[in-house]
């Protein structure tokens, strides 16, 4: 009985250095498809130190976070003694720091205003006046957000606070996004003196008007009264009585006539 001969492996035709050349090629296939799936599972895992934080609020009751133009503008310290205001002022590092680039601004007026800030903020932390208000000065930052505008919308939000300013843009740039605001101005115009037409005040003329002989004079909030024939008149006290009540978006405009 004949044996079946086995034929013997066929020899690869592929040279040495191509054969080695194919390995190293398909380890370096496996390599790149190991790191692929390893950076697209990455988003998924919680690593720690890596996840945000979300911001702490400060504290203090009734917080309020006060914006920059509201110390400059310095009309918040006689509203502070006065008593009507029980609040914790959170005053934040890069608001003072703001007020202190002010301050060493090379313009005059801008570093005036700068000055008075810082004023402000001292004399606040020490008022005795008014014991239901207190001022914290906090660290908290967020370097990723540049503009001190934006910083204070984002921790009002994030902290829940009501907002202090006196800046219209940035009240309509919070109002936006649901943060309550306190505008110190709208406060001015709500104490404005409420007269109505054939009331009598007595106001200086301090200045001709523009039409039918008028003199223009300021009632003590600094409300404007127009009284008729009394160009004349300029610094002088009359007695005039309103005539007509005129809203802008400045505030109540009267006009008189003298009595």
């Amino acid at each position: 009985m004949k044996k079946e001969l086995i034929p013997p492996a066929k020899k690869s035709k592929l040279p040495p250095a191509t054969s080695a050349f194919t390995k190293e090629l398909a380890q370096e296939i496996v390599r790149n498809l190991t790191a692929f799936g390893k950076l697209t599972a990455r988003p998924f895992q919680r690593r720690p130190g890596v996840m945000k934080k979300k911001p702490v609020a400060p504290g203090g009751e009734y917080p309020i976070l006060v914006d920059t133009s509201v110390l400059i503008d310095g009309r918040i310290l006689p509203i502070v003694n006065s008593g009507f205001l029980a609040a914790t002022l959170i005053i934040p590092q890069f608001v003072l720091g703001e007020i202190q680039h002010i301050a060493d601004s090379v313009d005059m007026i801008r570093r005036s205003k700068g000055r008075r800030g810082l004023d402000v903020v001292n004399a606040l932390k020490t008022q005795r006046v008014n014991p239901g208000v207190k001022v914290k000065i906090v660290s908290d930052d967020q370097p990723t957000i540049k503009e001190v505008d934006l910083k204070l919308v984002y921790f009002a939000r994030a902290w829940k606070t009501r907002l202090l300013t006196v800046d219209f843009n940035l009240a309509q740039v919070a109002r936006a996004q649901g943060i309550k605001i306190l505008n110190v101005n709208d406060l001015a115009q709500a104490l404005k003196v409420a007269l109505m037409s054939g009331e009598e005040v007595t106001v200086k003329i301090t200045h001709e008007g523009k039409e039918r002989q008028q003199g223009v004079g300021y009632l003590p909030d600094g409300t404007m009264v127009v009284v008729e024939d009394t160009k004349d008149r300029v610094g002088q006290d009359v007695v005039v009585v309103i005539t007509k009540v005129h809203q802008t978006p400045a505030g109540q405009l009267f006009f008189a006539r003298l009595k």
